[in-house]
């Protein structure tokens, strides 16, 4: 079974969109301490890509970065995301944790996804068939789209990281 990730919001007029998006007031019995001020995400989906000429397989473009796709449990920051989808409002950054087991057994922080300007695209919300058997450990999710300006790539415990910013074009290899 995957490891979840977390993920933090700030909104530039609605603040801490995620303040206190994973608390059982907000998720029911499922909340984790210590991540009480962050949604728990699902399922996480991003692509970027580099066109290329199918004739000689170089480069044939710009890189393409498709919206980062996560997918998480109805919460309280739900709303909070509709609002800011409804209203164009700027996410100064948001932050995404990815955890991994360690070789003590325990989840340790390993990765983070940081996008920095980025708006909500587009909001889905997924209820799977509720008379479907094996839907039964399913409950109601959304799945929220952000565009964003910059994202940076950190290996939190490799000391490596790599950033993309639409404000500088990246330089060719």
């Amino acid at each position: 079974m995957p490891t979840p990730a977390y993920i933090s919001i700030h909104g530039k007029n609605q603040g801490h969109i995620s303040k206190g998006a994973f608390t059982a007031d907000s998720v029911g019995n499922v909340y984790v301490e210590g991540h009480e001020d962050e949604i728990l995400a699902q399922a996480i989906d991003h692509t970027i890509c580099t066109p290329t000429d199918p004739q000689s397989g170089q480069p044939a473009g710009q890189r393409v970065h498709k919206p980062l796709i996560f997918t998480s449990a109805l919460n309280k920051a739900s709303p909070m995301l509709y609002q800011a989808l409804a209203t164009g409002e700027t996410l100064p950054t948001v932050e995404v944790k990815w955890f991994r087991t360690c070789g003590e057994g325990k989840q340790q922080h390993f990765f983070t996804t940081k996008l920095e300007d980025a708006t909500v695209v587009e909001i889905e919300t997924v209820l799977p068939h509720a008379q479907d058997s094996s839907n039964a450990n399913y409950t109601q999710l959304i799945r929220t789209s952000l565009a964003y300006r910059k994202i940076s790539w950190i290996h939190v415990v490799a000391g490596t990281e790599a950033s993309d910013d639409w404000r500088k074009p990246a330089a060719a290899g």
